[in-house]
């Protein structure tokens, strides 16, 4: 790993979101020769009605055009930890959003998703959960993605991320925007308050929509995520009677996009100590510090100093989701064995791993070069800076399944462009990868 150009690649990973904008044209100059025309603007209809809304801009989620609350949160969450964690890396000079006087570029990016999450709120608090067209577009540039596009219904797990989501923004945006970051808490405690009257709306997709689902049946760490969050925005006693009776030892390594319960953990470790519960932070801790144990020991145990014990569809993710984990316990009680590990974890992404592939497209000749990816393939050529799912034992696809079934689950993987669960990318993927890389380029010592 010695001969990798760490800042290019970062810069790039990070570059992702912008490349990744929805609505929007991008300047020649930053998408490197790949700024399509947006989509032509057009008012979004609510499933099931005659109304339209204006739902236009944020990211791209993935390979496709839908734009989906839930993994949107995850993405969101995992940037403003970084930003507030290493700070120095996220300079200008990342060329990663436009011209800003007021705050670094990755919070110019980081708000221009948060303004079409916004769009996506009800005027009782609810949060739609997505807004897609009917069915996934063929491989075409997103100006020729020219169906209707439906917002789909409200659910209690878009609304508690949404939430938290909006509360960790206020804290961050509160001294470079105050309008701004005032709209985000408004907007999360409107969230909280149809929380509190609503009982769990599953999320599954309605008649007629085929787009990516993000189902959650549990939303009970969404909303003891979206109490943290504001609990530390804003130090009101009535979330944290929540927090305390809502606990959950079980949630200490969710950082996924389904199951977010340790992203309401590290709120609460941030909160000042004359203001959180003792008792209650440290059990949090103690409960970080054994999944971070556990981790270190299982990774001993394998050839590339990983662990992963179910090869799912995105488990580049849940390989990177385990260094975050690391690198928050570490921040909480130092040991050399996590940040060890958790560059092994990174390592792993680049290059050390069953495949000898490079899974962040554009780093070298031994990185992914046919990612599912709209975009990439209609120009022939891969987007660089995009984390690719990886190994998928499930094997969730007919190309994956014409051409993995005999093989190991490590090596579940294929650089086809038809293979959607081990080869397409997201927004989701990508922001733990950018946590991850600007804590270890900011540790002393780091690679430059």
């Amino acid at each position: 790993m010695d001969n990798i150009d760490f800042i290019k690649i970062f810069n790039n990973v990070c570059r992702m979101f912008y490349l990744q904008r929805c609505g929007c044209r991008l300047s020649e100059d930053m998408a490197g020769g790949v700024s399509p025309p947006p989509r032509p603007t057009a008012a979004a209809r609510i499933y099931g009605t005659a109304q339209y809304a204006d739902v236009g801009g944020g990211w791209h989620d993935a390979g496709d055009y839908g734009r989906y609350i839930v993994p949107a949160s995850k993405a969101v969450a995992d940037l403003l930890l970084a930003n507030k964690a290493a700070p120095s890396i996220f300079s200008d000079n990342l060329n990663i959003s436009g011209p800003s006087n007021s705050m670094p570029g990755i919070l110019e990016e980081i708000k221009y998703e948060l303004i079409w999450m916004k769009k996506m709120q009800r005027e009782d608090g609810g949060v739609y959960h997505k807004v897609t067209c009917a069915k996934f577009p063929g491989f075409v540039m997103p100006q020729y993605e020219t169906d209707e596009l439906i917002i789909s219904p409200v659910s209690t797990a878009a609304s508690g991320d949404f939430a938290a989501a909006m509360a960790m923004a206020y804290r961050i945006y509160a001294s470079l925007d105050h309008a701004f970051a005032q709209d985000c808490l408004m907007a999360a405690k409107r969230a909280w308050n149809f929380l509190e009257t609503t009982p769990c709306i599953p999320f599954t997709n309605p008649d007629g929509i085929i787009t990516g689902e993000y189902g959650d049946d549990n939303d009970s760490d969404e909303r003891y995520w979206a109490a943290c969050a504001l609990f530390a925005a804003t130090g009101d006693k009535t979330y944290h009677r929540y927090i305390k009776s809502n606990i959950n030892p079980a949630w200490a390594a969710d950082l996924g996009w389904a199951d977010v319960g340790a992203y309401g953990n590290a709120v609460y470790l941030s909160i000042s100590n004359d203001v959180a519960d003792a008792t209650v932070k440290s059990a949090i801790a103690m409960d970080l510090f054994r999944a971070a144990d556990s981790l270190v020991e299982k990774s001993r145990d394998n050839d590339y100093g990983v662990f992963v014990d179910d090869f799912i569809w995105g488990s580049n993710m849940v390989v990177l989701n385990n260094a975050m984990l690391l690198l928050m316990a570490n921040d909480i009680q130092p040991k050399s064995e996590y940040t060890v590990c958790a560059r092994r974890h990174l390592d792993y992404i680049l290059g050390n791993n069953p495949m000898g592939i490079c899974y962040v497209t554009g780093c070298s000749d031994l990185s992914a070069q046919h990612p599912h990816h709209r975009p990439s393939v209609a120009v022939g050529r891969a987007m660089s800076g995009m984390l690719v799912g990886g190994p998928d034992q499930h094997l969730h696809d007919a190309c994956a399944q014409k051409h993995l079934g005999s093989v190991s689950p490590a090596r579940c993987y294929i650089d086809d462009a038809e293979s959607y669960s081990t080869n397409e990318v997201a927004i989701y993927w990508n922001s733990p990868l950018v946590y991850v890389m600007a804590r270890l380029l900011a540790a002393p010592g780091s690679a430059d």
